[in-house]
Formats: C-alpha cells, sequence, structure tokens
C-alpha cells in the first residue's frame, strides 16, 4: 500500500472515532423536557415528572397515623320553624362551607375541603396537634363550638361533631 493509502484510512478512522464520540457525548448531555403534569399523594402533596422517562417521581413515604371526621349540623333554615317540624337542610347549605384543618399554632392550613352534601366531613393526617375551625366569613352565623385543639394518635380516629348558627330567627 502506499502513503497515500494509509494516510486515507488513518483520516477515515479518526473521522468515524470524531463521530462517534460526538453521537455519544451528544446522546449524554441530551437535555429531556417532561410535561408539567402533576400527581395528587395520599398524603395532599403533588409531585411532576422528572428523570430521563419523565416518570412521575415517588410520593412521600408519610404514612397516614390516624383520622379526624364528623358531621355538621346548619340551621335553622327557615325564618319561622315549627316544634318538631324542622325546615330539610339544602345540600348547598353544608357544600358552600368548609372545614379547615390549621397546625398546633392555629394559623398554618394542613388541610381544607368543603363539607360533603350530608355534612360529614374527613381528613387522615399523621399523629400530632390540631386546631380545626371554620372560615370566620363564610356566610351567616358561626360556630360557638370552634375553634377546638385536638391532638390525635396514631392509629385513632376522633369524631368531631358541630353546629352552625346561621342566624336565622
Amino acid at each position: 500500500m502506499t502513503k497515500k493509502a494509509y494516510l486515507l484510512i488513518a483520516i477515515l478512522v479518526l473521522a468515524a472515532a470524531a463521530g462517534g464520540v460526538s453521537y455519544f457525548y451528544y446522546k449524554s448531555t441530551r437535555q429531556i423536557a417532561c410535561t408539567l403534569e402533576a400527581k395528587l399523594c395520599p398524603d395532599g402533596s403533588a409531585v411532576g415528572r422528572q428523570g430521563p422517562n419523565c416518570e412521575f417521581a415517588k410520593c412521600p413515604d408519610i404514612k397516614m397515623a390516624g383520622s379526624i371526621k364528623g358531621k355538621v349540623t346548619v340551621g335553622p333554615i327557615c325564618p319561622v320553624e315549627r316544634p318538631g317540624v324542622p325546615c330539610p337542610v339544602p345540600p348547598e347549605a353544608y357544600t358552600s362551607r368548609e372545614v379547615i384543618l390549621y397546625a398546633a399554632n392555629g394559623i398554618t392550613v394542613v388541610k381544607r375541603m368543603h363539607f360533603a352534601t350530608d355534612g360529614t366531613y374527613h381528613f387522615e393526617v399523621p399523629a400530632g396537634e390540631y386546631v380545626l375551625n371554620i372560615p370566620q366569613q363564610q356566610g351567616p352565623g358561626g360556630s360557638k363550638d370552634l375553634p377546638k385543639t385536638l391532638t390525635i394518635k396514631s392509629g385513632e380516629t376522633l369524631e368531631i361533631n358541630f353546629s352552625i348558627d346561621t342566624g336565622i330567627r
């Protein structure tokens, strides 16, 4: 073989090597953009997509230790109620109102929810101390039963029922 042939082969080998290195470098440093979706975790937090396959991140391993549940009564609903014949409470009287679970300081919101159509609510929470309350500016009336400080232990279910007086007389 001639000197030119060796030089040509060397150039081709170097070009192929440079192309291979460039290809693998590009693949290893390539950025992938994941969609901005979120998955709601059982503890109320949310996680997004991440990694080379854009899979959802793992939800935090917070074990729900207990629950707080109860039922609210709202009334009176009619301006004049006859004894023993109360006015039926429409579902909106419940679903338009919220119940809020605060941290022990009574300021930091841990969870909040609207009451179900029958006036029930249910929170799953880690063991600890909480304050249960309703928003102050939420429709007519308030509750003389709230705010209420609660301590929940692991595996415990507290049932806290209370009433909201609409002030209708």
